[in-house]
């Protein structure tokens, strides 16, 4: 009898150990929710500026994020630039001030753009907003669009801007573009020298781009079986038209000759002038071999 009778009450303890620990669990859980919760809310700030080409809609290399007293070197910089504010969280605007102007421009959609863009497309910066001297560049995020709602706090560099003696005219270097993104292919921006191009690893479609110095007015193209002359930056090998905004950079895709299996050379020389007029600049010569 006082088997049964233990046994019983071991019957009946056990669910009910097992409710208190159920029950003493889920204030427990429900913390723990809160605390992951909480510990993933970022709030909205700018967290870095970033020098944008914006003949190319990409960061300029060794600036991205900009240092915060930075010296900028026109001469050896593209010639059209813009700056984006690089933010985390839910940003809903952010107001930029340029100088002594507070509210140089305020942004509300991204990519935030000092001197504006759309959807991406940068527009280049009036000259006088990197004009050579002492600038500074600051920037706020909101919570709420116009520059209303709480304000983050605010990312502020300083900026050296000069100009050196030009470099002699050149194209610097070619790179590798994928004609339906309009973007460089990784790994060929720049095109190392001696590359071999495998078409099966490429994207279908593709360009070369020259990436020249300043005060390039055109670049002719020879090697293809014929001449390319191009007038306006970006440069390409199978030319480029103009987006929905007006604006080069819309790249044709290059005939099957132009990267067919076998040994390849282009030669791409720059003039100070267009069509080939002017001085005639350092040219670029490319070697290559494609494979399937």
């Amino acid at each position: 009898m006082s088997n049964a009778f233990s046994a019983r009450r071991t019957h009946l303890i056990r669910p009910a150990l097992a409710l208190l620990t159920l029950g003493s669990l889920a204030p427990l859980a429900a913390a723990q929710n809160r605390v992951q919760a909480q510990s993933i809310v970022v709030n909205p700030t700018v967290v870095s500026l970033t020098l944008i080409n914006a003949d190319t809609e990409r960061p300029v290399p060794g600036y991205d994020p900009i240092a915060p007293n930075a010296t900028l070197d026109l001469s050896k910089l593209p010639p059209r630039l813009n700056v984006r504010a690089n933010t985390a969280g839910k940003v809903g605007s952010v107001r930029f001030g340029l100088d002594n102007q507070g509210n140089f421009r305020t942004e509300s959609s991204g990519p935030y753009a000092l001197c504006s863009d759309s959807g991406g497309n940068y527009a280049a910066c009036a000259p006088n907003v990197f004009a050579p001297g002492n600038h500074q560049i600051s920037a706020t995020s909101y919570a709420s669009g116009n520059g209303s709602g709480a304000a983050g706090p605010s990312v502020r560099v300083n900026l050296t801007i000069v100009r050196s003696a030009a470099p002699a005219l050149a194209v610097t270097s070619l790179t590798l573009i994928n004609a339906d993104t309009d973007r460089p292919v990784p790994g060929y921006d720049p095109i190392p020298a001696g590359a071999r191009l495998k078409l099966s690893a490429l994207p279908r479609h593709l360009n070369v781009r020259a990436n020249v110095s300043a005060g390039v007015g055109s670049v002719r193209f020879t090697g293809t079986g014929k001449t390319v002359l191009e007038n306006e930056a970006p440069f390409a090998l199978c030319v480029d038209g103009r987006d929905n905004s007006g604006k080069k950079g819309n790249y044709y895709a290059c005939d099957a000759s132009v990267f067919s299996p076998g040994d390849h050379r282009i030669v791409a020389t720059p003039f100070s002038k267009m069509f080939a007029g002017g001085t005639a600049g350092a040219a670029v010569t490319w070697s290559f071999t494609v494979d399937r």
